[in-house]
């Protein structure tokens, strides 16, 4: 094999281990999220709104924050990549 052959192939398996490490990171995020809503939900549904409020607002700034950096995140690994330009 020559080694263009060589550096692609190792920059599609690198390019599929971090896809698969970002939509594991995002699961997880996801995942969390959701837990912590429902929780919130169950609080507001037993009249401690007060309570519910203020943790559904950290809760989904928690998200809008990692969800700001995971895009960050990958906006730089197809900046490095070399993808998304002509």
């Amino acid at each position: 094999m020559t080694h263009p052959v060589l550096a692609r192939a190792a920059q599609f398996q690198a390019g599929w281990y971090y896809s698969l490490l970002l939509f594991s990171i995002l699961l997880l995020v996801v995942l969390a999220t959701a837990y912590a809503l429902v929780g919130v939900r169950r609080l507001w549904r037993s009249g401690a709104h007060g309570p519910a409020a203020v943790l559904g607002g950290a809760v989904t700034l928690f998200f809008l924050v990692i969800a700001g950096m995971y895009a960050t995140a990958i906006g730089g690994l197809i900046a490095i990549q070399g993808g998304g330009g002509p």
